[in-house]
């Protein structure tokens, strides 16, 4: 599945809200998708708020195999590489098998938590 960055935030691409529509696309397609292709069109995005909401919430409830597995980024400029490398990396340092059943169990209730 491919995912155009620019023509699905049309622009927005600051606030947790913004980075919300991401999420709930990955999160809602994750089953049943192989591969994530998200293209950022060289844009800099520059914004915590969003990759971390859009990407960062992911990697509560995945393994990190699992998110080098599906995700695939491209056109993404260096700065924001190494921002979503550095949110990732944290928020797989926070995940516990307390949040990963967490979110197995929401799933299960058809509640989002990514």
């Amino acid at each position: 599945m491919k995912i155009d960055i620019q023509n699905v935030c049309d622009k927005k691409m600051v606030t947790r809200e913004d980075g919300q529509i991401i999420n709930r696309i990955l999160t809602e397609h994750w089953d049943k998708t192989r591969k994530f292709h998200i293209d950022f069109g060289n844009l800099l995005i520059a914004s915590v708020s969003f990759i971390d909401e859009a990407f960062g919430k992911l990697a509560m409830c995945h393994t990190s195999e699992d998110l080098k597995q599906k995700l695939v980024f491209q056109n993404m400029v260096p700065y924001d590489r190494r921002l979503l490398n550095d949110i990732l990396i944290s928020r797989l340092r926070q995940q516990t098998l307390e949040t990963r059943n967490a979110c197995r169990e929401a799933k299960k209730n058809g509640i989002a938590t990514a």
